[in-house]
């Protein structure tokens, strides 16, 4: 089963990236050296130690093999904070990345298919790049940060991204990440910084996804598929609180639970419990394998799936038959 994997969640920043970021002297993002010599990305929250395996495509096909990874969909990670930069800086960035990945996916076209990074501070010029990624580039679609989503009168600056997708054709990955005028990061307190961290990220990823399936905002297109990262953060474990709320206080609606369809999940980050309960919520045909490749541990993801109480047919669907459809429709 793991030989056939598609992996839907995972990252790669091209050497030209790489080479741009370490000229960011002083400034965020930025690569910087350490007096070790190990090199570590500097972030709008926090840090992450930086090596080739973020870069290298020969190191990155090795890795895939090890682990029996078919395929992975690249993306640049919204946390790493380019695609939120003023337009004069995220312009230049986005491109170099959209232009290396459409290259790496026509040049290894069974085992690498791209997703755009736009320059978010400009929604003309955004569109513009989506538009080239799709038609130029081969790439099927971009990926978004869930601060986009955050309200319905957020996710409606964007509205023009799914216009333009709609006649495209196109997959929106909606992951951690911020829109450029977000304001400033509210004060974490400085004790179990890890544990904080990974709570406020699933947070802010079950808020986009009360807005992406309570609101009324993806009803128009039937030409776009969307997939929320790391499971749809706390949304699957807070929907029966909400369903419960609403039978008491607002019956005449919906129940959010019965509106859970509507995205894909990957599971990203997560393990067996959590992807039992998103498979319950969701249903197995609506999550797929997301492993955040290289900043989280592919085996551990993979082994989470076989470790799951699901059927051997749901997990081969988790594992690849869902991305395989998904793609299908893409390519």
């Amino acid at each position: 089963m793991g030989a056939q994997a598609i992996d839907m969640h995972a990252h790669w920043v091209p050497p030209q990236v790489a080479h741009a970021l370490r000229q960011r002297q002083g400034q965020v993002p930025r690569l910087e050296v350490l007096t070790d010599g190990a090199e570590r990305l500097v972030m709008p929250i926090g840090t992450l130690g930086f090596s080739e395996a973020h870069t290298d495509p020969s190191q990155r096909l090795q890795h895939m093999v090890q682990q029996g990874v078919a395929k992975q969909m690249l993306s640049l990670p919204g946390l790493f904070g380019i695609d939120s930069l003023p337009f004069d800086q995220s312009a230049p960035l986005v491109r170099a990345f959209n232009d290396a990945c459409g290259q790496l996916c026509q040049t290894h076209p069974d085992r690498f298919c791209g997703l755009a990074a736009l320059p978010l501070a400009d929604m003309d010029a955004a569109v513009a790049e989506l538009r080239r990624a799709r038609r130029e580039l081969g790439l099927l679609g971009a990926i978004l940060p869930v601060d986009a989503f955050r309200s319905e009168a957020a996710s409606a600056r964007i509205r023009p991204l799914f216009e333009a997708a709609e006649a495209l054709g196109a997959h929106f990955f909606v992951h951690p990440g911020r829109m450029p005028d977000s304001g400033a990061l509210p004060d974490a307190p400085p004790d179990h910084d890890l544990a904080r961290r990974a709570l406020a990220v699933q947070h802010e990823v079950g808020q986009a996804m009360v807005t992406l399936l309570l609101s009324d905002f993806l009803q128009p297109w039937r030409n776009i598929t969307v997939q929320v990262a790391n499971l749809g953060g706390t949304f699957p474990a807070v929907v029966e609180r909400m369903d419960h709320m609403l039978a008491l206080r607002d019956p005449a609606r919906a129940m959010p639970s019965s509106r859970a369809r509507a995205v894909w999940v990957d599971c990203a980050s997560l393990g067996p419990q959590a992807l039992e309960q998103a498979v319950a919520v969701f249903g197995a045909d609506r999550v797929v394998l997301g492993t955040d490749c290289p900043i989280f541990d592919t085996a551990r993801t993979l082994a989470g799936i076989q470790q799951s109480r699901l059927s051997a047919a749901d997990q081969a669907q988790v594992m690849s038959g869902n991305a395989a459809s998904l793609l299908a429709r893409l390519t």
